[in-house]
């Protein structure tokens, strides 16, 4: 498969005739029908005309003209009505499905299989479905057609209407309509305790759990608070990729949209997959609580699920989660949320599967050192600078304690010390481990009391389900417990506008014609993965110069071999889900030079080397021979951590054999998540060049060969280290440790005393830029660094507005495109403390960074603050203590002295 598309419905979009004072609403041509509150702001859902169609009796909506029809021209009981466009022409005999008779009973008569619409399980609360029945002249098929206002409305349920996908608002009807929850005027706390105060206590338990049950009498729906958004709404229990929402734009796996060091890219990744979530909500075929992103720090390259996080860094990880949750949250209506963002995994969660040891039986042995500035800024800047509405304790015990039995930070970290309003959800089956697993307690009864009182909120599985009812008839759980975590869960849904008016809410305009697989959606998943491709490698001749880029002129036949190389689904990562399109590396590359070719050659982790000598053929008749090798999902995911760190199977030789055989240039690609030794191409004279490209989403393909043809210079850089492939014999993945000790290198750049392969941080760009400063030297008092430690009670940097915020200078740097190339630039600011590496003190650690593009012989300038916290280390008791000496401000290759 050169280019796997996936087709896009032909949408309907027509403007209505709206009371409102607010946008018109557009609608798509697929709604299934259902019953709602009849109300005159909703009759662009409940406005139909009937006998319109030209030689047959149908039902159209007023708003779009669209018929009410049979989905998949079903004969069966059961099957449900939606709209869709009319087919007034059809003739085919099993296509009249839009042909309806309204009786004088009261049925509405589908005439061509000969049954009624009905109300779903004779419901007659708002959200039942509507779907055709052998017709019964039951009340539940019954409906009174108002010609004034042209609503159907249930015959024993007046002032419920059938309706075209219209918004299921619970202060629709009585009796909440007339209740402080549905007064916006009222106190927030007022109208949750509102509710939370007539429920019963079977259907509060109902409600703890990920699939919470509705309250019909309430008209509260059913609800799952599981929908995942990492990079773009996913597959995944409240995401249904259905008509009328097919597609979801997949933007890069974030590892690689981390790469770019851009993050106002960050928060607009964020701002469209929160777009498309609402819109795809409006169709009921998507959640609002979304549980991303993953914060989690790569420890260790094995870890299958590095590939959902930003990577090593704590401070490029906080500057993620600061922008990311903000842009997945805000928009247009500062009164509410446009979707709920959930952090995740709250905390020292980095391993899947290894050594006979699972994610739910894992005891991580923390340092308070290595916790104070590794595996907890992050999750404070979620909270504290993105305001993220949820958090996600982890399958994970910490120092043997589970994450969702630890109170410390749960409640102490996260809601008295760091100001967090939202709800708190385990990881899916987390609660079970903390009694069948780590064995913490020993009943279900003390298992639902030591979670719910360290703060968790919710349950994602069965075990509340099965025990919390006995838990409180036991009296090990009180109902004042319940109703906390209530609260906390009705606050997250008030805030995203659950109980408020439809007309406030310009979020429940979205549709999927407007804010879903957009130009500019796809525009910016195309340059997401343009801007994260890291080039590592770019060697040539004195005579040609660099192998990258390549010449379209010149290079017409490219040979593309390896098991990546005509991938698509591969592209995506893990957590995805279905986009309007995938473009692989092949398909990319064919539209630069048509004439190319693709030949497997190997597979991505077996030894089979039959496939070699075609590819190596294919290689020898090119102008350039691209090898696309790295990692898949059977590799790396949730559940399956690596063994090995090196290219799995044969792919190195593959590489060496192809590489000899080649006529032109040879560049490799590697696609993959996780860290693999690349020593192999590194090393080789006959590869040329090296690009990284993570797995680069719907576009990669195309970015790959926008960036091989030049169209784009690279500007990604490293967001990880990359090992060699003996790291796996150093240091056992159950070692948490950060600095380096027994058995133990070290961990990340920041720590590592091994040669890596390629360093955080690294990058090339087809580009010249030269970096100059200013001011190489400043003169900090210790004693002003001293008092700032002796307060300091954060694990991140206070932002310049902070009372605790103390500045000591700052560092100009200008970077200057010196060549003939335009494009971009990552310039990262690296703070280098006296004695790096001694006494636990860092390397380096980076403080901060940003990104500009440059024409030829532009230039720009950078100022990055310095403030008494970068002058800081953590000891062993993880408090931050002041350091005399010579500090260094290492800008990529540019030392500038801090004393």
């Amino acid at each position: 498969m050169k280019f796997a598309r996936m087709p896009k419905p032909t949408l309907v979009s027509v403007l209505i005739a709206s009371f409102l004072a607010t946008a018109p609403v557009v609608r798509s041509s697929q709604e299934l029908l259902v019953l709602n509150a009849c109300k005159p702001e909703y009759a662009a859902f409940q406005q139909w005309l009937y006998n319109q169609g030209p030689g047959k009796n149908m039902i159209t909506l007023k708003s779009t003209g669209d018929c009410v029809d049979i989905q998949g021209y079903s004969e069966l009981d059961g099957a449900r009505a939606w709209t869709y466009p009319c087919h007034p022409q059809d003739t085919n005999p099993h296509h009249q499905n839009q042909e309806f008779e309204v009786r004088s009973d009261g049925t509405i008569y589908e005439i061509s299989t000969q049954m009624c619409l009905e109300r779903s399980e004779f419901g007659t609360s708002p959200g039942t479905a509507i779907d055709v029945w052998e017709c019964r002249g039951g009340v539940s098929q019954k409906w009174i057609y108002n010609s004034t206002d042209l609503t159907f409305r249930a015959a024993d349920a007046p002032n419920l209407c059938l309706d075209a996908g219209g918004p299921l608002l619970p202060c629709d009807v009585e009796p909440l309509a007339s209740m402080p929850a549905c007064d916006p005027s009222q106190p927030l706390a007022k109208r949750i305790a509102s509710i939370v105060s007539i429920l019963q206590p079977k259907q509060k338990v109902a409600l703890l759990v990920n699939g919470a049950a509705g309250v019909p009498y309430l008209n509260i729906q059913p609800y799952q608070w599981w929908s995942e958004g990492l990079h773009g709404v996913a597959g995944s229990p409240g995401v249904s990729f259905s008509e009328p929402t097919p597609n979801a734009t997949s933007f890069p796996q974030v590892v690689l949209t981390a790469a770019t060091f851009n993050a106002t890219l960050w928060r607009s990744i964020g701002e469209a997959v929160s777009s498309e979530a609402r819109a795809m909500n409006n169709a009921h075929r998507a959640g609002l609580t979304y549980w991303a992103p993953n914060i989690n720090i790569i420890r260790d390259p094995r870890w299958g699920r590095g590939q959902e996080t930003p990577g090593e860094d704590p401070f490029l990880t906080a500057t993620y989660a600061a922008n990311f949750v903000p842009g997945m949250q805000q928009g247009e209506d500062p009164d509410h949320l446009k979707v709920s963002s959930c952090c995740k995994h709250y905390y020292a969660y980095d391993l899947e599967d290894w050594g006979g040891v699972t994610r739910h039986d894992f005891d991580a042995n923390v340092t308070a050192q290595d916790e104070a500035d590794t595996y907890l800024p992050a999750f404070q800047s979620c909270v504290q600078r993105g305001q993220a509405s949820a958090l996600m304790c982890s399958y994970n015990s910490v120092n043997g304690v589970p994450s969702c039995a630890n109170s410390r930070i749960m409640t102490s970290f996260a809601r008295e010390q760091w100001g967090f309003q939202g709800y708190i959800t385990s990881d899916c089956g987390a609660v079970n481990d903390v009694m069948d697993a780590h064995h913490y307690t020993k009943t279900p009864d003390q298992t639902c009391n030591v979670t719910l009182a360290a703060g968790m909120d919710i349950e994602c599985g069965s075990f509340f389900t099965q025990h919390l009812q006995n838990a409180i008839n036991d009296g090990a759980v009180s109902m004042a417990s319940v109703d906390a975590h209530l609260t906390n869960l009705f606050a997250v849904q008030f805030r995203l506008g659950v109980f408020d008016p439809y007309a406030t809410q310009p979020y429940l305009q979205y549709s999927y014609a407007n804010n879903v697989d957009t130009p500019t959606h796809r525009e910016l998943a195309l340059q997401a993965a343009r801007e994260g491709i890291v080039l590592l490698k770019n060697i040539g001749s004195s005579i040609d110069g660099p192998t990258l880029p390549l010449d379209p002129v010149s290079v017409h036949k490219v040979a593309v071999v390896g098991p990546n190389g005509d991938a698509t689904v591969t592209l995506q990562g893990n957590y995805f889900g279905v986009p309007p399109y995938l473009i692989s590396p092949f398909a990319g590359i064919l539209s630069y030079a048509p004439n190319s070719t693709f030949t497997q050659g190997c597979d991505i982790a077996d030894n089979n080397q039959r496939g070699f000598t075609a590819a190596e053929k294919a290689a020898a008749a090119a102008d350039a021979t691209v090898i696309v090798v790295g990692l898949d999902q059977t590799q790396e995911s949730e559940g399956h951590d690596r063994v090995i760190t090196d290219l799995p199977g044969v792919q190195n030789a593959f590489i060496e054999a192809v590489a000899a055989a080649s006529k032109g240039p040879v560049v490799v690609v590697v696609i993959a998540g996780g860290s693999v030794d690349l020593t192999v191409p590194k090393l080789s004279a006959k590869v040329g060049a090296i690009l990284w490209a993570g797995y680069p989403g719907q576009s990669g393909g195309q970015a790959i060969a926008d960036v091989l043809f030049g169209t784009v210079s690279p500007s990604g850089r490293m967001p990880y280290t990359v090992y060699t492939k003996n790291l796996p014999n150093e240091v056992s993945m159950l070692n948490m440790n950060m600095r380096p000790g027994p058995s133990n290198p070290g961990r990340t750049y920041r720590f590592y005393t091994g040669a890596p392969v390629y360093q955080f941080g690294d990058g090339l760009s087809y580009a010249t830029f030269s970096f100059t400063t200013s001011n190489s030297t400043v003169k900090v008092p210790l004693s002003l660094v001293e008092s700032y430690a002796a307060r300091a009670d954060s694990f991140l940097a206070p932002v310049p507005a902070s009372p605790a915020y103390i500045s000591v200078g700052s560092i100009t740097i200008t970077v200057n495109n010196t060549g003939f190339l335009p494009g971009a630039v990552s310039v990262l600011g690296f703070m280098v403390p006296p004695n790096p590496g001694q006494n636990g003190a860092p390397l380096k650690y980076l403080i901060g960074f940003d990104k500009v593009f440059l024409n030829p012989g532009q230039t720009a300038t950078f100022s990055f603050p310095v403030q008494a916290h970068d002058l800081t280390l953590v000891d062993q008791h993880g408090q931050r203590s002041a350091q005399a000496g010579i500090w260094r401000f290492q800008v990529n290759n540019v030392d500038a002295e801090v004393p």
